[in-house]
């Protein structure tokens, strides 16, 4: 029995009104969870990149795959091998600090290699780009403090190495 995974797909798509919605109602109505979801446009204006991360087993990605594959504004549904590329989710956060917690959080945010982009006196605003379970531990290490506001963007991924999920689909377009 294949054991179910968090997984990280990545879609070559149109860039155009509603294709978003269409893929989001296929995972909906196929019983599909969505963790997070971005999207934005490639160097070819007319395609856009979505990533999207799911759990399952190989046989529900396999089925997720073939599912999105037959929509026709996807070009591409690509498997993101997390041992050959970078993963990586943003996280904004503003935590409420006074003067006896103030270097507390400073330090926990520099051990996890976070921005401070802003400090005033009663709050600290921190920028982490990193894997998703390294944010999760940076949430979890400032659990003593009040969240005044987060906001994180979902996963986005790059293959290591030369080889170029998407260059089949950019050469087939005009810039």
């Amino acid at each position: 029995m294949d054991k179910k995974e968090r997984r990280v797909l990545v879609l070559f798509v149109d860039n155009s009104a509603g294709v978003l919605n269409r893929i989001t109602l296929l995972f909906s109505q196929k019983g599909f969870n969505i963790e997070t979801i971005t999207c934005s446009v490639t160097c070819v204006p007319s395609i856009s990149r979505m990533t999207i991360v799911t759990e399952g087993d190989d046989s529900h990605i396999n089925q997720v795959i073939k599912q999105t594959s037959k929509l026709i504004e996807v070009h591409s549904v690509h498997l993101i091998d997390s041992s050959n590329s970078i993963i990586r989710d943003l996280l904004l956060v503003k935590i409420e600090i006074n003067d006896s917690n103030r270097r507390k959080a400073c330090d926990i945010t520099n051990s996890y290699n976070g921005l401070i982009l802003d400090i005033g006196n009663k709050s600290i605003t921190v920028e982490i780009t990193a894997p998703s379970s390294i944010i999760d531990g940076y949430l979890e290490a400032l659990k003593d403090f009040n969240i005044l506001e987060l906001s994180r963007t979902g996963v986005t991924s790059i293959q290591l190495g030369d080889d170029v999920p998407n260059m089949n689909i950019i050469n087939n377009f005009e810039y």
